[in-house]
């Protein structure tokens, strides 16, 4: 055989050695990709504007929501639960810098881990890690001007 032949067969076996790791490779990528978004999960939801009466209006009749009474610990939001259990709360503005927005709170299990982590990636700390009555712990952090919020039961 010669060298040439050889040296066709070494390098298509090496191709093909290569192609199937990278794909095990992608595949694994895949996976624990997968794995990190299936544990992101929303707790709940903030929708604050000017129009409660409206906006619960909207979302009752377009989701099917129920909404209760103003919620004390959740600064008077009017709550529903959807059917996942993530919570969906709506209120009016708490000051005069509290602008109409639509803010999410991912579940967290160290909400100070998480906040440190969005620190360390140029979030600003719009609301330290603080407990909201009963019903956990909260933080709000700000990167390019986008709200974050992160709870922590």
């Amino acid at each position: 055989m010669s060298f040439a032949l050889r040296s066709s067969i070494v390098l298509g076996l090496l191709c093909v050695t290569t192609t199937a790791w990278s794909a095990g490779k992608s595949r694994a990528s895949r996976t624990v990709a997968k794995e990190r978004a299936s544990s992101v999960s929303v707790h709940y939801m903030e929708i604050v504007t000017s129009d409660v009466d409206g906006m619960i209006k909207l979302y009752s009749q377009a989701h099917g929501l129920k909404f209760g009474e103003a919620d004390p610990d959740l600064g008077q939001a009017r709550v529903a639960t959807h059917e996942d259990g993530t919570l969906v709360g709506i209120r009016a503005p708490l000051a005069e810098l509290d602008s109409p927005t639509m803010r999410t709170y991912l579940a967290v299990d160290d909400i100070a881990a998480a906040v440190k982590r969005a620190e360390e990636v140029g979030a600003m700390v719009a609301y330290p890690p603080t407990r909201q009555g009963t019903a956990g712990m909260f933080a709000i952090v700000i990167h390019d001007s986008v709200q974050h919020g992160f709870w922590q039961k």
